[in-house]
């Protein structure tokens, strides 16, 4: 949980998945541990203490690690001559709010069959404890679960729709990106025309000086021998 919530947070766009928040966790909390023995922190022993020191130590290793992938990058860049064009995608990613990525987050696994299978677990799992108890705390027709049902898809909907705007911001930005790319290419393609009837033109001024230069050749040619026929 640490490592998700710190991820995300930190507006990370490198996702791992269970284990690689599962690592961030636990070496945060090592590095957090390590932080509160050398700056003599007293913290109580309680899991609310335990939580934020391995949350000060996965942001303190996230940071850390930012900063030398930087580093690298920079070294690197200096000693490529050409530089990238950046991603418009990533741009994008690292543009979104701690609130907007646990929409996205949030919507991903609302359309999933993982949420349908534990949604529908879970429903049958309160229909079937209610049925076997002899004082249910939510007797049939199940007004509770109806109620938490509709809770669950009035808030599910907003939060899918937030989604779907940002998906809608990104076509948008991925249409204007191959929009430019069109144009730049076209302007490419007009530059290489202008280049092919420049040089066409060349060619042309060339034979034309060429064919001048042979008539006048000939032209003299005849004239001597009009000269020497006439002697």
């Amino acid at each position: 949980m640490v490592g998700w919530l710190v991820r995300t947070a930190m507006k990370s766009g490198r996702d791992y998945g269970l284990f690689g928040d599962l690592v961030t966790g636990s070496l945060g909390a090592v590095v957090g541990g390590w932080l509160v023995r050398v700056l003599d922190i007293v913290t109580p022993d309680n899991l609310l203490a335990h939580v934020a020191v391995s949350a000060m130590g996965a942001g303190v290793l996230l940071v850390s690690v930012r900063t030398f992938r930087k580093i690298l990058h920079a070294g690197l860049m200096t000693m490529s001559s050409e530089t990238p064009p950046g991603d418009p995608n990533l741009l994008f990613d690292q543009q979104l709010t701690f609130g907007q990525r646990v929409a996205d987050r949030v919507a991903i696994f609302g359309g999933s069959w993982a949420f349908i299978g534990i949604f529908l677990t879970a429903m049958f799992a309160w229909m079937a404890i209610n049925g076997d108890l002899q004082r249910p705390f939510d007797p049939y027709p199940y007004i509770l679960l109806n109620l938490i049902l509709s809770c669950v898809a009035a808030l599910q909907a907003p939060v899918i729709m937030m989604s779907q705007n940002r998906q809608n911001t990104r076509d948008r930005i991925d249409a204007r990106t191959d929009y430019e790319v069109n144009v730049r290419a076209e302007l490419q393609i007009v530059a290489l025309h202008a280049k092919l009837d420049a040089a066409r033109e060349q060619d042309l001024a060339r034979l034309t000086e060429l064919l001048m230069a042979q008539n006048g050749r000939l032209q003299w040619i005849e004239e001597r021998l009009t000269d020497e026929r006439t002697r």
